[in-house]
């Protein structure tokens, strides 16, 4: 009598337990070989289309750390006729000298570090997938690739406040551009200060209705920066020029909280304020509390743009409240009157028929954009650290982050490779290694007990019927 496969339920559940992680393992070893034979085979073709004042020195192995795991290849160093020395295959994948990380394992790690701390980016790498790096290497990739966008934006912006000359523009014309802008209070380390404020800057052009109440902003263009508010509308107005005719746009609203540098931005663009309702709303509920009728009253009054009676329920309230209470809506009465051009509704002048909705929008990309990367969990940074995150988030958003990880690699030596080339090494490789690939075996399937019944049940899920 055959032993029942369920007296060995536990033996088999843990073989199973381990299935996926041994097909894995394996998977990873057959793609590390086809990685390994793939750039040896490029560097022989290398050394077949060289330069011909390239003269080989020898031949020399390091490790390549790959979405696959870290691999070891043999590649040549060559010697120019000046004297420089050269490896065209690490310059042929994006790598600089001691530096030999693939530009997708950077991809991921960075990708991953702009939305989660540096450390549990290390543990996600090492648990999910077979990039091994540590955090302070995470770190320093994420540096050197902000660092490329941040060097380009501060060049550009000097020679802006320099000589008044405006890079090329797309020239797209629009007839509107709604812009808003926020502030978020970062905490700092190893600075004088103890914060500072990253400020985001967004401009879309309408909205497209995406469900019932739901609704989504037209080709929306993100700014953000520590720096101060003339310096930040300078460097708004330059990403905006390269995207925009900003000369031919015939309205633009500037929406925000009230704060004196984003009504600033009012003349950077000749464009006319709108105080934010989420804003002004929060600090009504604040300051009167629960006070309903007031405001009601309060709100009716803001609807109306009734100025008048405003003012005087504001001070019948003050009247009627004491202590901090008493001060906290007289400190109201004062933020409305400081943004009362902000009070009338922008869409009351527009006759041209457009689905407008109220400015609103910068609340939720301050949350998404900064906050949750970079002010919970008790985080402090470095005022360099809070630009390069910034940078990195934003870049990524805008799905340009792998760009200018390459426009770190510099140029690229002369090799006469074309891409059809290595495609039929690729292919050819992995046909060579096809065979060895799927006649391989399963060690649980062949070890020391191929009698057992959970041994043979395996087996057979193995076998395929033709």
């Amino acid at each position: 009598m055959k032993p029942s496969l369920l007296n060995n339920e536990k033996e088999l559940k843990q073989v199973l337990h381990n299935l996926e992680k041994l097909i894995l393992t394996k998977a990873y070893e057959w793609a590390r070989n086809i990685f390994k034979a793939i750039m040896e085979h490029i560097d022989n073709i290398i050394k077949r289309y060289r330069e011909k004042t390239f003269t080989i020195e020898r031949k020399r192995s390091v490790w390549y750390t790959t979405c696959l795991g870290r691999i070891r290849i043999g590649r040549r160093q060559y010697r120019d006729s000046n004297g420089k020395y050269h490896y065209p295959l690490d310059r042929l994948l994006g790598m600089k000298k001691y530096r030999h990380t693939t530009l997708g394992v950077q991809d991921i790690a960075i990708e991953l570090a702009a939305s989660a701390t540096f450390r549990k980016s290390e543990e996600i790498l090492r648990r999910m997938t077979a990039i091994d790096l540590s955090h302070q290497t995470i770190h320093r990739l994420l540096a050197r690739a902000a660092d490329a966008y941040l060097e380009k934006k501060d060049k550009d912006s000097k020679w802006f406040q320099s000589t008044g000359e405006l890079p090329d523009s797309e020239n797209r014309k629009v007839p509107r551009l709604l812009m808003e802008a926020d502030g978020v209070m970062l905490s700092l380390q190893r600075s004088k200060a103890r914060k500072a404020e990253a400020k985001l800057g967004i401009t879309y052009e309408g909205w497209n209705k995406v469900g019932k109440d739901r609704y989504k902003t037209i080709n929306k263009t993100f700014y953000a920066d520590i720096a101060s508010g003339d310096a930040f509308w300078t460097g708004m107005t330059l990403k905006l020029h390269g995207k925009y005719d900003l000369a031919g746009i015939k309205e633009v609203i500037v929406g925000g909280d009230g704060s004196a540098w984003i009504k600033d931005g009012v003349d950077y663009f000749n464009g006319k304020f709108q105080l934010c309702r989420y804003h002004l709303n929060r600090e009504i509920r604040y300051k009167l509390g629960s006070d309903k009728e007031t405001i009601k009253s309060l709100h009716e009054s803001i609807n109306n743009e009734d100025m008048d009676t405003i003012y005087s329920t504001l001070n019948e309230a003050a009247s009627r409240a004491k202590g901090d209470k008493a001060k906290g809506i007289k400190k109201l009465r004062r933020y409305i009157r400081a943004n009362a051009s902000g009070l009338e509704d922008y869409r009351n002048a527009i006759t041209d028929g457009c689905n407008l909705r109220r400015t609103g929008a910068i609340e939720g990309n301050v949350d998404k954009l900064i906050v949750r990367r970079m002010k919970n969990q008790g985080m402090s940074w470095t005022p360099k650290g809070i630009r390069r995150m910034l940078a990195v988030r934003l870049l990524s958003r805008e799905g340009k982050l792998t760009y200018w990880l390459n426009s770190r690699n510099g140029n690229i030596e002369k090799h006469g490779i074309t891409p059809k080339r290595i495609n039929r090494v690729i292919d050819k490789t992995i046909k060579q290694h096809y065979i060895d690939w799927f006649s391989a075996g399963l060690p649980a399937l062949y070890g020391p007990h191929p009698s057992r019944p959970w041994v043979k049940f395996l087996k057979s899920l193995t076998e395929v019927g033709i």
